[in-house]
């Protein structure tokens, strides 16, 4: 590849790509359909453009994939430099959201969005999956959500993360962003952690 194809789009194609371009480095991953469940104008531009987009970000040591059965492209930097590191919170909000996009495909479901509620996720979290023992402060819930919004791991349907009955939108992009053997290993991490902290209040009444 050279500047000349890129010269040779024409102007609206050139500031596509550079808007393209800099939403795939942000965002790590575009989905192939918008949150009214139509075509995305980026997903679509990106296909059509593939070869140029990897010659391109490849540059700058980018690597460019494209999943058609999820409808998920993604890139990763080959240096690593693309990698979040996400505070705790963040990490168990995804891992359960992450658990529960596979509950659905377990259950023959052929859909690629699940769809649950900011309450019944906290539910799952504190009764069923006891990866957290209360709901957090809602600041950092909030925070939380974002970042994962921000990398269209989800997005939400309602006027605020405040609201428990505020839904949210689980995006396929999860299932690449968290391995099913990276998922089962962090959550049995969170489920260690959890039984010591029982283990250690235990003592302390018995103590007491």
């Amino acid at each position: 590849m050279s500047l000349s194809d890129i010269e040779a789009l024409n102007p609206r194609e050139r500031e596509e790509f550079a808007r393209c371009a800099a939403l795939l480095t942000a965002k790590t991953f575009i989905l192939r359909e918008t949150p009214e469940n139509t075509l995305s104008r980026e997903y679509s531009f990106i296909q059509r453009k593939r070869e140029l987009f990897e010659e391109y970000l490849a540059l700058s040591c980018w690597r460019l994939y494209y999943d058609a059965q999820l409808g998920v492209i993604y890139v990763k930097n080959t240096e690593g430099y693309n990698k979040v590191t996400l505070n705790k919170l963040t990490t168990q909000l995804l891992i359960t959201l992450r658990l529960v996009f596979e509950e659905k495909r377990m259950s023959g479901s052929t859909v690629n969005v699940v769809g649950i509620t900011v309450g019944e996720l906290f539910a799952k979290m504190i009764n069923e999956l006891a990866v957290l023992t209360k709901k957090p402060m809602q600041k950092d819930i909030k925070d939380s959500f974002r970042v994962l919004e921000q990398h269209n791991i989800i997005y939400r349907i309602g006027d605020s993360y405040d609201d428990m009955e505020c839904r949210i939108k689980v995006l396929p992009s999860i299932l690449i962003a968290v391995p099913n053997d990276r998922c089962k290993t962090v959550y049995e991490i969170f489920r260690a952690e959890i039984k010591e902290e029982e283990n250690e209040a235990a003592d302390e009444s018995a103590i007491n």
